[in-house]
């Protein structure tokens, strides 16, 4: 089968189409055909080298790449009772190997995709959306009448903001000054541009939602007292005190920060599948 793999950090011309044995599942496991992947923040960040703290391992070249997943059930492993052969399903790859004509998957971190829509604009969603609800809903206590501040509207920010307007939220975003007509369409409350926006005058917010990884202590000072900051990425030029920052201000102090970067179970991959099929969440895709 195919696997688009990289020779070593860089750019696009790293890539390459590897033929490699087709995958079997294990116990616990299913075999799925993938219908469709994504390119997102998270795999221009690993194929560059900006995040070699979390690309180190496992060692060496060539590594894979990808980890949104959807597509259709080819085999199940022993143990898998509650999946069958040609169910579409999505989730999140744990080995970031989604670029390829097949993918092993623990059952447990994949669930029935949404009916009724492209799987190919579903690929935009399972990585972004199963992070956007993870940090908002179950890091962050999302409700009606909060104030959220999405700092950064790339693939995770497109879909938190889609996120915090479903939970009733008033939803500030931060995004390049090309994409803030495509913000507003997506119904958030204030929409500006980073270039531009003073931190001091944005007034207070109750979860702050960064996807940038640096610059952000203005921002986390307009958090009330007993708000929260959530962030995807530590600053790629200096990932280690990024990090410590991160680690530190979690023990002592308000206005805590939480790192935002657990692997998806089928628990919030369900939660996923309802808001699209209710029409909450959509897919926004740059191009295919």
């Amino acid at each position: 089968m195919r696997r688009l793999m990289y020779r070593s950090y860089g750019g696009p011309e790293t890539l390459f189409v590897a033929e490699v044995p087709e995958p079997e599942p294990g116990k616990g496991q299913v075999l799925i055909r993938q219908a469709a992947t994504s390119v997102n923040g998270g795999d221009l960040q690993a194929r560059s080298g900006q995040v070699r703290f979390r690309t180190a391992v496992p060692r060496g070249f060539p590594k894979g790449i990808g980890q949104d997943v959807v597509g259709t059930v080819a085999a199940l492993g022993t143990g898998v009772e509650d999946l069958a052969v040609g169910d579409l399903v999505w989730g999140v790859s744990t080995g970031s190997d989604a670029a390829a004509d097949l993918v092993v998957m623990d059952s447990d971190r994949v669930a029935h995709a949404p009916a009724g829509i492209d799987p190919v604009r579903l690929a935009a969603l399972p990585v972004a959306g199963t992070t956007s609800l993870a940090a908002l809903v179950r890091n962050g206590g999302i409700s009606a009448g909060r104030r959220v501040l999405v700092r950064g509207v790339g693939s995770v920010g497109t879909t938190a903001v889609q996120v915090a307007i479903a939970y009733g939220s008033e939803v500030t975003a931060l995004c390049s000054p090309l994409t803030i007509d495509g913000v507003k369409e997506l119904g958030a409350d204030h929409v500006l541009s980073y270039l531009d926006a003073d931190p001091s005058r944005l007034g207070r917010f109750d979860l702050l939602l960064d996807t940038v990884g640096r610059g952000w202590e203005p921002f986390r000072e307009q958090l009330a007292p007993d708000g929260r900051m959530l962030t995807i990425t530590a600053d790629p030029a200096h990932p280690m005190a990024s990090l410590g920052r991160i680690l530190a201000s979690s023990v002592h102090g308000s206005r805590r920060i939480r790192f935002q970067g657990e692997l998806p179970k089928r628990d919030v991959l369900d939660m996923l599948t309802r808001l699209v099929e209710r029409g909450a969440l959509t897919p926004v895709i740059d191009s295919i």
